[in-house]
């Protein structure tokens, strides 16, 4: 007997564009994928793609959407990504989110746009095959031990009102379940890597009966705005950088750079604790993210803890949703209620992924 229901407050439209369901995902198994492969993805009952006059059955139509994304992509092992937006300029429950594709490996950056938030994301990864002078960006990380890398630039549409957030949420799971005794031990191992590096907000989400109630927690670990490597700050009217050119170590005409490396995670703590009040919708962010690529293989879809542990024991054939959102002000500080709920956030960013 279930004792609880799977949760999520999503679906995937179709071009670079697929409408989808929440807590809809599950495995998508598409002939596109090499033999042997088990593709993670929409079920085939959760999209509803727009492809106009096409009665074909959902299967079929999900099938040729994530199948063409997935023939898109070079080598065996693919990431596969897409950025989860509302429309611009409607409510957030007037009309189903949309999961917009997101290429990995590009040139130019891909753009990407919702309510609080408008830019541009390049997502990079080191081929599961090898690296060679044949991939975009063999120079960046052919002496680099990262093998992967998320950079953002834009601009906040709305200024952040409370303390920012960013990390995994499970946007779509199913919570109809207890937490497995063998899945605390490992994410307790987990968390014990990376917990003086980050200040880490963790919870399993409620299951269950609990699960049911409204507006029940989501599955989290998340940091603050310390999570991310590199973080330039560029006022209006000054140059803004290139987001795939080398930024390690940048103009001072684009502004202020903060980088965690050069300065200690005490120091560069105190810098986002100065700046995390001066967010504003003038100036230009670009962010930097490959700090927990020592511990995250997403091609491989595993966890590094010594051993390797895959992550279709935490996720099953969910997606991981990687997010930034703010919380009102005060949230921390003598809150009666610290969790970190669904009606009390403002999304800027939610990138959907999964590796085939």
């Amino acid at each position: 007997m279930q004792c609880c229901a799977e949760r999520g407050d999503q679906r995937v439209t179709e071009s670079s564009v697929v409408p989808y369901t929440p807590g809809g995902f599950c495995d998508l198994w598409t002939s596109s994928c090499h033999r042997g492969a088990r593709a993670r993805g929409p079920s085939p009952e959760a999209l509803d793609l727009d492809l106009g006059s096409d009665a074909s059955a959902p299967a079929a139509r999900s099938r040729r959407v994530v199948g063409r994304h997935i023939a898109s992509l070079p080598g065996k092992t693919h990431l596969l990504a897409y950025s989860i937006v509302h429309d611009v300029g409607t409510s957030s429950g007037s009309r189903l989110p949309r999961a917009h594709f997101v290429p990995c490996n590009t040139t130019a950056a891909v753009p990407i746009e919702n309510e609080n938030f408008k830019g541009e994301v390049l997502l990079l990864y080191r081929p599961t095959e090898g690296l060679d002078g044949g991939h975009p960006y063999y120079r960046h990380f052919r002496h680099r031990k990262r093998n992967w890398e998320l950079r953002l630039q834009g601009k906040f549409k709305k200024a952040p009102c409370g303390r920012l957030f960013v990390g995994a949420v499970l946007r779509d799971f199913n919570y109809d379940q207890p937490v497995a005794s063998s899945s605390i031990l490992a994410m307790n191992t987990a968390i014990t890597l990376v917990k003086y590096q980050y200040r880490i907000y963790f919870s399993w989400g409620a299951r269950c009966q609990e699960a049911l109630r409204e507006d029940a927690e989501l599955g989290h670990a998340v940091s603050d705005l310390t999570v991310f490597d590199q973080i330039i700050i560029t006022p209006n009217g000054r140059p803004i950088p290139h987001v795939a050119s080398d930024l390690d170590d940048p103009s001072e005409e684009y502004g202020l750079s903060l980088m965690r490396r050069d300065v200690g995670l005490a120091e560069y703590s105190k810098m986002i604790q100065e700046i995390e009040g001066t967010l504003n919708t003038e100036d230009t962010y670009t962010f930097r993210l490959w700090g927990p690529a020592p511990f995250l293989d997403v091609l491989n879809w595993q966890l590094k803890m010594g051993a390797r542990v895959s992550l279709d024991h935490f996720m099953k054939d969910f997606p991981i949703h990687v997010c930034m959102y703010d919380l009102p002000a005060g949230h921390e500080n003598g809150n009666s209620d610290p969790r970190h709920l669904e009606s009390k956030k403002r999304y800027y960013f939610d990138f959907m992924a999964w590796s085939n």
